[in-house]
């Protein structure tokens, strides 16, 4: 039933965290986060359609959610399984939504040779989604090993590999024990590019459409310190702060 306002007080009454809005073809998706989401979609952002309980099984908890070119991308954990899976649902109109979820492959970084596990029995969850023009990353974590960074790429939200070794950042080194796969830096999108972005003595910056295939930018001038990894992309550059101090990045063409 059409809804004339935006739908705050009933989310907030959901479950969850803060309310997630994604932007995609059929207009805007808003959705509680946690288990047992509630959608509630809008062509204009005037009249909301508030959506029946139960978009997604109860057994799934609801990180992100985003939209592409051609549908939206809900991510989170799947917990029917022990141990608990990384997974994904796909909608091409933000109402219909498919009707069992993508088990993300949760491969651990292969980045140490003694680095234990084979991806059988890895605890695993999606936090979050970079989204390029021609691609999206899944960033997740492992958390019952090493408390490993994960990282999947997909071309349409639908099919989704492990990019293990976290291209083009790599690892932080040395990485010794607990906690300590995982990427050497921070990634970042607007629907349009992705930018990797690293300071400290082996700064760098690097874009792509689709995750897969990265252009190194050059840099210079005050360059940021190895510990920002909290970045925003902006129109016209990127802002990456370590939790104190930010620096502004700005994007020239040469």
């Amino acid at each position: 039933m059409p809804h004339p306002l935006f739908p705050a007080e009933w989310l907030a009454s959901t479950p969850g965290s803060a309310p997630l809005v994604a932007v995609g073809p059929a207009g805007l998706v808003v959705a509680s986060s946690g288990r047992a989401a509630r959608l509630a979609t809008s062509t204009d952002g005037s009249v909301w359609h508030l959506l029946p309980v139960g978009p997604f099984p109860e057994q799934f908890a609801l990180n992100d959610l985003r939209g592409t070119a051609t549908g939206y991308i809900a991510v989170g954990r799947w917990m029917t399984d022990n141990p608990s899976k990384a997974a994904s649902f796909w909608s091409g109109d933000g109402r219909h939504w498919s009707e069992t979820p993508t088990i993300l492959p949760s491969e651990i970084p292969t980045i140490l040779p003694t680095t234990p596990g084979d991806g059988l029995d890895v605890r695993s969850d999606v936090t979050s989604l970079v989204v390029g023009r021609d691609g999206i990353i899944a960033v997740g974590r492992e958390f019952t090993t090493l408390s490993a960074t994960l990282w999947w790429q997909s071309r349409d939200g639908r099919r989704w590999a492990t990019l293990p070794s976290w291209p083009p950042l790599g690892t932080r080194t040395p990485c010794r024990g607990y906690g300590c796969l995982q990427p050497h830096g921070a990634i970042v999108g607007d629907a349009d590019r992705m930018v990797a972005l690293r300071g400290g003595d082996d700064a760098g910056a690097w874009t792509s459409s689709n995750g897969l295939r990265w252009r190194r930018l050059p840099i210079d001038g005050d360059i940021p310190s190895e510990r920002a990894t909290q970045a925003t992309l902006l129109p016209g550059g990127v802002l990456l702060s370590d939790g104190t101090t930010t620096w502004f990045g700005e994007a020239l063409v040469r």
